[in-house]
């Protein structure tokens, strides 16, 4: 045991030399060991960021490439599809072109068909307006033998051509009997209540004869027949008589002022003499205009400056 304990005996001066060894080796390798762990450092972090690099593309790479396909495998699918409607609306396109070329020759045919039938309306309308001229003045002229008598009482043969004859002699005061060729009332619906007698048409023999009852008409009025009032009027139109009622309001504005002398012309012109100056209006606007500037106003100066 004590052998062994010998054997194993400490030696100070040995320990001593070996430290002093490791001690000087340490300190000939402490100035290098720094640079050079810094330098494995990033030898050692290099090669992870590689193997990182790599895994994660590889990782990447499996991952996507089903997807990659799938989606390539679907774009295909839409491509073919695009391509296969594209054809499609290249064949409805060139349909729609053929359709539009038929619809532009169609146009230019009806366009031609339309200039045409403008012309033919316009030589119509112009033919009608002549024709409807013609037809209201050959109207005009089969009444001039005609007049209108308003208020006779109605009673049995009240109308006939005797009894209408007998009361123009009587109305009129003439010293012979008036030829009536036919005579009746106007057959118009009367409504309830309406006590008013229908207007009595009379066609005479001779035109001068309806110009002369006219004219004493006029001149007589007003005309009693059996103790009532009656009338005599000329019988117009539905036109003209229209047309000659428009210069009513004139005719009233004028009515009673001296140095005016107006009267209504065939078929519906009025005719304004004043201060020797004579002017005939077809439009009762203008006809008013004029009346209300040149008469009305001029009478209301002089009433101003001679009161």
């Amino acid at each position: 045991m004590a052998e062994k304990l010998r054997k194993y005996k400490f030696d100070n001066s040995a320990s001593k030399l070996a430290r002093t060894a490791r001690q000087r080796t340490i300190e000939d390798i402490e100035p290098e060991s720094p640079a050079r762990g810094e330098d494995i450092k990033a030898e050692i972090l290099a090669s992870l960021r590689d193997d990182i690099s790599q895994i994660i593309r590889e990782k990447l790479k499996s991952a996507l490439s089903e997807d990659f396909e799938a989606l390539k495998s679907e774009l295909q699918a839409v491509r073919a599809e695009i391509a296969s409607n594209a054809s499609a609306v290249r064949a409805e396109l060139a349909s729609m072109e053929t359709d539009m070329e038929d619809v532009k020759g169609g146009l230019s045919t009806w366009s031609d068909e339309v200039t045409a039938l403008q012309s033919t309306v316009a030589e119509l309308q112009s033919e009608i307006t002549t024709l409807r001229d013609k037809c209201e003045d050959m109207e005009g002229r089969m009444r001039r033998c005609n007049i209108r008598i308003v208020g006779v009482a109605e009673r049995p043969e009240s109308s006939s051509p005797d009894e209408v004859s007998k009361m123009l002699r009587q109305a009129l005061q003439l010293e012979r009997d008036i030829r009536v060729d036919r005579s009746h009332r106007v057959p118009a619906p009367r409504k309830n209540g309406d006590e008013r007698p229908r207007v009595i048409i009379a066609k005479l023999h001779y035109d001068g004869d309806a110009v002369d009852i006219l004219k004493r008409a006029r001149e007589k009025a007003p005309l009693t027949y059996n103790g009532k009032r009656i009338s005599i009027f000329p019988d117009y139109t539905a036109s003209v008589a229209k047309a000659r009622a428009a210069f009513t309001d004139v005719r009233k504005a004028l009515h009673g002022r001296s140095g005016v002398w107006f009267g209504l012309l065939y078929p519906a012109r009025l005719r304004i003499t004043y201060k020797n100056n004579s002017k005939d209006f077809c439009d009762p606007v203008k006809a008013m205009e004029y009346v209300e500037k040149e008469i009305i106003t001029t009478h209301e100066n002089e009433t101003l400056m001679n009161p």
